[in-house]
């Protein structure tokens, strides 16, 4: 057992990170509602349990200021569960094909399996029907139009339910779309483009078609990426089977260079974080506002919020703040893919960062960790991931996190339209070739899969909650026991069939 030093604070988990408890038990009331049916209360319960038996497991010397902590962790807990169930019952409703006309505005458009469709952000008096479109109302159309990012159209068709996945690991359409914040589909009838928006979709569309049409194959699928968050298939293929899909994904590695880059060009601005803030805001919704950006836009943010305050906050800590955020804004995205992967992997990688080894050791292990973090949903998402992967992001992270700023330099004369100024981005070509040979050696060489099985799933969440644990200030005999506590659950939810 720890022994308590007299006159040093004990660490705890309402000391070190009291956020983990408020995304462990918005996670779990989440879980419950919707995956296991629990009412809401029982679905509360059980996670103010699961919180709190993770604070009073990990806290071996109680400090004087744990009970205020305590009770406003409880009271921003039981406000969160009343709201983030308010959005689950309106989230769920049952249609018998209502009819609608309405407008609105294209946020994306893309073919899924066999089918076009457009996710549409729809205008409140635009609409008729028998029901009534709140603002901000988005609906998925199933389509055969041609449709671009930003157009206005004008719509007739029928409101269809998502339908759900018959089986756990199955894609579950109602998951997928309530993530995005869709309400439902409707089935087309009539559809003509009527103008154009001028707002972020749509310089994401004008931005796209000059990147497509003015740089190198190569710089402009990584570019697009980057700053679109648009991925290409050939592109996205190569770096799957290398283990490296999240390079494409603007992430926190992109929203961190864009936020380095722009710290260094404006040290000495006065008010440097407020533009910094517009900065990585305009970024994460310039790439489309995924649930990976805007969790590292959050983070960032909070970052800011305390350099102006003049405190400085835990990387762990403030990654599970901007979780708990997201949630509250939209619980329905607890399922999506990218989200829980980028979520488990920052935190992953932060607990590390946080752990009493050295600084090379971490760096050593860093790569396999988040191979661990990230597999254990992509294997089963994907059904496999590559062993190649383990060696590959040793060198991924550094040389993108060089390569992609370097490029994006190089690619602004010809998007500028400067003559001659695609030539200036054929270095960045020239190293991506080069990234991409060096990708399919490692993956000739190592071309084993590891494929999605209980065994790796359980060892992930074993080695994870270690490492939460000590990030949230337990002592080591005492993270040895969450760990063993997490065991008994996640048997639980394997017995129940949540996996």
């Amino acid at each position: 057992m720890t022994k308590h030093v007299p006159g040093r604070p004990a660490r705890t988990p309402l000391g070190e990170a009291p956020a983990f408890a408020l995304v462990v038990s918005f996670s779990i009331f989440v879980l419950a509602r919707v995956d296991m049916r629990a009412g809401t209360a029982s679905a509360a319960l059980l996670a103010v349990i699961a919180s709190a038996g993770w604070i009073c497991l990990g806290t071996e010397y109680p400090a004087k200021s744990s009970a205020p902590v305590a009770a406003a962790l409880l009271v921003v807990s039981v406000l969160g569960f009343l709201c983030i169930n308010a959005q689950i019952t309106r989230g769920i409703f049952h249609t018998n094909s209502k009819s609608i006309e309405a407008s609105g505005v294209v946020l994306s458009d893309r073919r899924m399996g066999y089918t076009q469709t457009a996710l549409i952000r729809v205008k409140p008096e635009s609409g008729s029907g028998p029901r009534k479109i709140a603002r901000g109302v988005k609906y998925v159309l199933k389509h055969n139009a041609e449709l671009r990012e930003g157009d206005i159209v004008r719509f007739q068709g029928d409101i269809a339910e998502f339908r759900r996945a018959g089986e756990p690991g199955k894609f579950d359409e109602f998951l997928y779309w309530k993530a995005r914040g869709a309400s439902a589909s409707v089935n087309t009838r009539k559809i003509e483009v009527t103008g154009y928006e001028f707002g972020a979709s749509r310089v994401r569309h004008l931005l796209g078609e000059r990147i497509e049409n003015l740089l190198p194959r190569r710089v402009a699928a990584y570019i697009a990426a980057a700053w679109l968050g648009r991925r290409d298939a050939d592109l996205a293929e190569l770096h799957r089977h290398a283990g490296t899909s999240h390079i494409l994904a603007v992430s926190g590695l992109h929203i961190g260079m864009a936020y380095a880059i722009c710290w260094f060009l404006l040290r000495r601005l006065k008010y440097r974080l407020y533009v910094l803030s517009a900065v990585i805001w305009s970024y994460a919704l310039l790439s489309g506002a995924s649930p990976s950006a805007l969790r590292a836009a959050l983070m960032l943010q909070f970052v800011i919020a305390g350099k102006l305050l003049g405190e400085s906050g835990g990387s762990f800590n403030g990654a599970c703040v901007a979780a708990s955020v997201m949630l509250l804004w939209n619980p329905w995205i607890f399922w999506d893919v990218g989200w829980r992967m980028s979520v488990l992997s920052v935190l992953a990688l932060t607990s590390l960062f946080s752990l009493d080894i050295g600084s090379l050791a971490k760096y050593l292990i860093s790569s396999p960790v988040m191979w661990l973090a990230s597999s254990m949903q992509a294997s089963r998402t994907f059904g496999f991931v590559p062993l190649a992967g383990l060696v590959v992001n040793f060198f991924a992270v550094p040389f993108f996190g060089i390569l992609l700023p370097a490029a994006s330099l190089l690619s602004f004369p010809a998007l500028a339209g400067l003559p001659g100024g695609k030539y200036f981005a054929m270095p960045a070509e020239i190293c991506f070739a080069a990234w991409e040979r060096f990708s399919n050696n490692i993956t000739f060489l190592i071309p084993q899969t590891a494929d999605f099985s209980y065994p790796m799933v359980i060892s992930g969440v074993l080695i994870m909650t270690y490492m939460f644990a000590r990030a949230c200030g337990f002592p080591g005999s005492r993270a040895k026991c969450a760990t063993g506590a997490s065991a008994v659950f996640l048997a639980y939810l394997i017995w129940y069939g949540a996996f």
